[in-house]
């Protein structure tokens, strides 16, 4: 289902008022084409030697916090045009909040691709210059910081008043659509490498990112059906604000541009309309169940307490939906269509996505952190849930590197909160007390355990590392009512490598986003969990209760990365210096997903077919009474 956007569309930039701006004779000049642009086109570039950009809404807008999605592929050629064609040097000037540090802005740059453009010392901040746009300040600082006076300078952003602000200090500046128009002209677009589930098509590319939007209101539908369910009372703030966009964002635009652009189009080019009549009967499925949740909480605020059970009910039916039709739409109807288009209709069809889409996203953004605020669980006033107690789990061929790293990195964190006089009890424990109280790892490894688990044991994070036994420790249901019981509880369940095979059978993992070892992500996939693509390092939230890591290599961090997340800043960094881990990863371990993995999707299927029914095992049929 393909929500139209913000113009990442297929364009190239129309540079006249930019280029007739740095061709202009005088910054005080009364207006930029004081000089013809076709003057401009013979002569070298006289004034501008530095174009700043601002970021948000400029060069792409922020999905979530920590995270920019760059206008595509607008952006990219607007870069290239000013770096290469104009020859100008590249910076960002761009407002931080307080708690964000100039460091974790500039990997947000580098992590959507653009920090390559950038003049060295290009990339300014309000932290670094002691004042925020639009203070004259800031934009004097930048010049500065490249070698230049403001004069040499354009300033390129979406907010008008901070334009006004790079003028008064002396820059040229030039006020940006948002989000891009048609100041960018449209040109065929070459596809990037395609696999058997990606055609490399950009419409493509750019559906799959809408269904991460969608991703995050099927986890708030289930995160409000959790909270039913339990007996709390129903979050109406959180149920309207699903209700609004359900109808006002999913149906209106993102059900909108799939039926009055992408299919009628697909099927002109030869994709066949039997491969997509799944679709339309998914959206009317859809539109009822929303209805539904529409009629059943103007009862629910009436007073009506017998349509709380109608209105979870239409919400489990709307998850169950839409993970399966984004599954399918994903790996077999997106890849499909985009394997009969050509660089002409690829770009014509994401500029038609983006006349009946929603334009500018950062409302819709706006609201779905509203929602998502609403939802999430109360914990200390950190922010952070209170740990003390800590299990890992060890069970018979468990990895040794999986699971002793974090035994042990976490024993030393219990060294650390001591010093503060704070308390952190972490055990090597057995699954049962009849088990062996020596288990015996993949590799041959044999350890004592620190005892087993007892009935009424509750531990404030749960740790199941990964390993050989994996898939054998993920049928043991004394395991799996472990892992569900501190789930339910509100425990911290945390995972690495094929671990996540024991979550998965336990079936706590649902809609959130997780990462894994790429020897069962397949699996995985096919079963219906939110696999992260890319695969990260980790994947996990600082008040969250599912923390989940890759393998091998990616061990190591995520276990600094997940007592950085829950124990605070200031235990993280000094346990990953201590571990070599900060000067490796830096401020990535602060965040909540870890560095993304390269894709071997060839490599890839080799160790799965290998690995994945050791690891992931199928689950048995059902026998018939």
């Amino acid at each position: 289902m393909a929500i139209g956007r913000r113009s990442t569309l297929p364009r190239i930039p129309n540079v006249r008022k930019i280029t007739e701006a740095v061709c202009a004779g005088s910054p005080r000049a009364a207006t930029m084409a004081a000089i013809p642009f076709e003057e401009c086109k013979r002569g070298p570039i006289a004034v501008v030697k530095a174009i700043f950009f601002d970021a948000k809404d400029t060069l792409g807008y922020v999905d979530r916090p920590g995270h920019l999605v760059t206008y595509k592929p607008s952006t990219q050629t607007l870069l290239e045009t000013v770096g290469g064609t104009l020859g100008c040097r590249i910076g960002i000037i761009t407002n931080l909040p307080k708690n964000v540090d100039s460091a974790a802005g500039l990997k947000m740059i580098t992590d959507a691709g653009i920090a390559g453009f950038l003049d060295p010392a290009g990339f300014i901040t309000n932290h670094d210059a002691g004042a925020d746009k639009p203070s004259a300040e800031i934009y004097r600082y930048a010049a500065a910081k490249l070698g230049l006076v403001p004069e040499e300078c354009l300033f390129v952003g979406e907010n008008f008043l901070e334009v006004l602000g790079a003028r008064a200090a002396g820059m040229q500046a030039e006020l940006k659509p948002c989000p891009p128009g048609r100041e960018f002209l449209t040109k065929d677009i070459a596809a990037r490498p395609s696999t058997e589930t990606d055609s490399g098509r950009l419409a493509e590319q750019i559906m799959e990112e809408d269904h991460l939007i969608g991703r995050r209101l099927v986890m708030a539908s289930a995160a409000i059906s959790k909270k039913i369910g339990a007996g709390e009372a129903p979050p109406l703030r959180a149920m309207g604000l699903l209700v609004f966009l359900l109808h006002e964002f999913i149906d209106r635009y993102h059900h909108s541009v799939e039926e009055r652009v992408l299919l009628p189009l697909a099927f002109a080019h030869g994709f066949p309309e039997a491969d997509a009549a799944y679709v339309y009967a998914d959206h009317d499925a859809g539109r009822k169940l929303f209805a539904t949740m529409r009629d059943t909480l103007a009862r629910i605020r009436a007073g009506d307490t017998t349509a709380i059970a109608l209105f979870r009910e239409a919400l489990d039916d709307f998850v169950a939906l839409y993970r399966e039709h984004a599954r399918r739409e994903n790996d077999e109807t997106l890849p499909g269509i985009g394997k009969h288009l050509n660089g002409h209709s690829d770009a014509v069809i994401v500029e038609l996505m983006e006349r009946f889409g929603p334009g500018d996203l950062g409302p819709w953004l706006m609201l779905i952190a509203d929602l998502e605020q609403e939802l999430q669980p109360q914990s200390g006033g950190n922010g952070m849930p209170d740990i003390k107690t800590v299990a890992v789990m060890a069970y018979h061929r468990c990895g040794e590197q999986d699971t002793l790293v974090p035994y042990e990195i976490l024993k030393h964190a219990t060294m650390v909160l001591a010093e503060q006089g704070k308390q952190l009890r972490v055990r090597l424990l057995r699954v049962a007390e009849p088990d062996p109280e020596v288990v015996e790892m993949q590799m041959g490894t044999r350890v004592f355990t620190d005892g087993a688990v007892e009935p009424e044991d509750l531990f404030d994070l749960l740790f199941v590392p990964g390993g050989l036994g994996s898939g054998e420790a993920s049928k043991d249901e004394r395991l799996l009512d472990i892992v569900r019981k501190h789930h339910a509880a509100g425990k911290v369940v945390g995972t690495n490598c094929s671990g996540i095979s024991i979550l998965h059978r336990a079936g706590i993992i649902g809609d959130t986003p997780v990462t894994c070892a790429a020897t069962v992500s397949r699996r995985l996939k096919e079963e219906g969990a939110n696999v992260l693509q890319p695969r990260t390092m980790w994947a996990g939230q600082v008040d969250g209760k599912i923390w989940t890591s890759a393998g091998g290599s990616g061990v190591h961090g995520s276990t600094i990365a997940m007592i950085a997340n829950y124990f605070g800043r200031d235990v993280g960094q000094y346990l990953g210096m201590g571990w070599d881990t900060y000067p490796a990863l830096g401020e990535q371990i602060f965040e909540e997903r870890g560095p993304q993995y390269l894709s071997f999707p060839a490599l890839e299927a080799g160790i799965q077919d290998a690995l994945e029914d050791i690891l992931l095992p199928r689950r048995a049929p059902a026998v018939a009474d």
